[in-house]
């Protein structure tokens, strides 16, 4: 029996079945292929509450040239003293080869975004911050980049060319940078206010980087960030770097310390202080408390039954390589020996230091030795001391690895320079769970008795030299004078320091 014949009409529309399913298929896209898009670039680029699959949507899938868009939020502190700070969050492109900033805005959207914080007159479309922490300083902001803010539709901005899953902090390393002070005051802990909350998950773009700074304080950065520093001169190839969220400039609220109020967590400078401990493995945390050593109660050379032989507490004097350096460095030793300190002399950042026997020679250096010695050498002798006296200066910066409850002793040279002694180097130790005494020199003590007359305004009345330029207080203040302590004056305020280690 032959097979029955199969019908035309049932042959026909078997033949014409896989036409039907391409027009149905071409019409599914036509009408669904936007939202598509739209999951597709979800699900391999991630966006805020949906977890990205970290698929390559080039390889396997269609996606839309543009990135998924919302909309954006600025918020600006233009009225802070210290320094300028915006806080970018939405579609941020970072071009370093151009210094440009482009806060991106949806299509679908009002074509601005929410920005709030600038200062009167100022575009809320387009701006320049100068992302470093010495705003109020118009001499060296003038050599700081500025980076161009500006508030672009989607095609109106450079595409993507690199994209990051962090968050961003762009910033300076310009201005006064290789002053150890301002590596601290300006860099570093400005640095740790603005990222050390995001735990390492944070991405620097870095302006006028030096890079032998970096390799510096390399334990530094590695503790604030988990990611290479970028240097944003270099993306000379027109790399634009695309964010979630970004931070233009560093939070900067005082002199070498923290405000817990104004920071992220109530970051305050003990944390700090415990940041560094951690970064360079320093092992004490809180200086000697000398009631807690028992007296040498035994026979001369002995130690009675059941007691321990009482230790000296540990006193740096930091031995200034240049001008405001103690004259009499060896008389000074022999007093802080005599009131009970062990002391060694150092300019710390020179190794190696050697002990108060050697008096001002402690300080001599080995042939090619610029002073540059390894931070994590230098931080380990610092957190060895008790007590530290410097007179004012970069030297003082070394106060941050004394272990807490240490005592810090600052001589001011002479200029009414109590005021800035106390900001800078007054408050920070007292920030950190320190002790701290300020000894002001009179004009006997000071050397510019020697080139001046006491008659000179330089000793009369030095304000009206601080209102003409800082540069003529620095040329004479700073860099005409030395000290030469009066011992008697000068004994009972290391008497003091020794009774604050009780």
């Amino acid at each position: 029996m032959k097979p029955a014949a199969r019908s035309k009409k049932g042959r026909g529309v078997f033949c014409n079945l896989p036409l039907l399913l391409l027009i149905g298929a071409i019409q599914f896209l036509v009408i669904y292929s936007p939202a598509i898009d739209r999951y597709m670039v979800m699900i391999t680029k991630g966006k805020p509450g949906f977890p990205s699959l970290l698929l390559d949507g080039r390889r396997g899938f269609k996606l839309m040239e543009e990135e998924f868009i919302p909309e954006p939020r600025v918020a600006c502190d233009f009225a802070d003293p210290r320094s300028d700070v915006c806080e970018l969050e939405g579609s941020i492109r970072i071009r370093g080869s151009t210094s440009e900033v482009f806060v991106v805005v949806p299509s679908t959207g009002s074509g601005a975004a929410n920005v709030t914080g600038l200062a009167a007159g100022m575009n809320a479309s387009h701006w320049t911050i100068q992302p470093y922490t010495r705003k109020g300083e118009s001499r060296v902001m003038r050599g700081i980049t500025s980076l161009a803010v500006r508030v672009v539709a989607a095609g109106d901005a450079p595409p993507c060319t690199v994209r990051h899953e962090v968050p961003a902090v762009v910033y300076s390393n310009g201005g006064y940078c290789g002053n150890y002070y301002h590596d601290f005051n300006d860099n570093i802990i400005p640095l740790f206010v603005t990222s050390r909350h995001l735990a390492g998950e944070v991405q620097l773009l870095v302006a006028q980087k030096q890079r032998w700074w970096f390799d510096k304080y390399r334990e530094i950065v590695d503790g604030i960030t988990n990611y290479d520093a970028v240097d944003l001169d270099a993306d000379a190839g027109g790399e634009v770097r695309c964010f979630r969220r970004a931070t233009l400039g560093l939070r900067s609220h005082k002199d070498l310390s923290i405000d817990p109020r104004r920071a992220p967590r109530n970051l305050s400078m003990v944390d700090f202080k415990r940041f560094l401990m951690w970064r360079y493995a320093l092992p004490r945390e809180h200086a000697i408390r000398t009631e807690e050593e028992e007296e040498d109660d035994g026979g001369e050379g002995e130690v009675a039954p059941g007691m321990r032989k009482k230790k000296k507490p540990r006193m740096l004097i930091i031995a200034r390589r240049s001008r405001r350096r103690f004259v009499n460095l060896p008389e000074i030793v022999a007093l802080a020996e005599e009131v009970g300190f062990e002391v060694t002399t150092s300019d710390v950042m020179s190794s190696p230091a050697k002990k108060s026997g050697a008096g001002a020679a402690g300080t001599a250096n080995s042939k090619g030795d610029e002073g540059q010695a390894r931070m994590a050498e230098a931080s380990a002798l610092v957190n060895s001391f008790d007590a530290m006296v410097a007179v004012h200066g970069s030297g003082l910066t070394n106060l941050v690895f004394l272990p807490m409850n240490a005592v810090v002793v600052q001589v001011v040279p002479l200029g009414r320079m109590e005021g800035l002694a106390m900001d800078e180097y007054g408050v920070p130790p007292r920030d950190m769970n320190m002790r701290y005494l300020q000894y002001n020199i009179t004009a006997e003590e000071s050397t510019l008795s020697e080139a001046y007359p006491r008659t000179h305004p330089v000793f009369l009345d030095p304000m009206p030299i601080h209102k003409q330029s800082w540069s003529l207080v620095k040329d004479i203040y700073l860099g005409q004078q030395d000290v030469r302590l009066n011992l008697r004056r000068f004994r009972p305020v290391l008497e003091k320091a020794m009774r604050l280690l009780r």
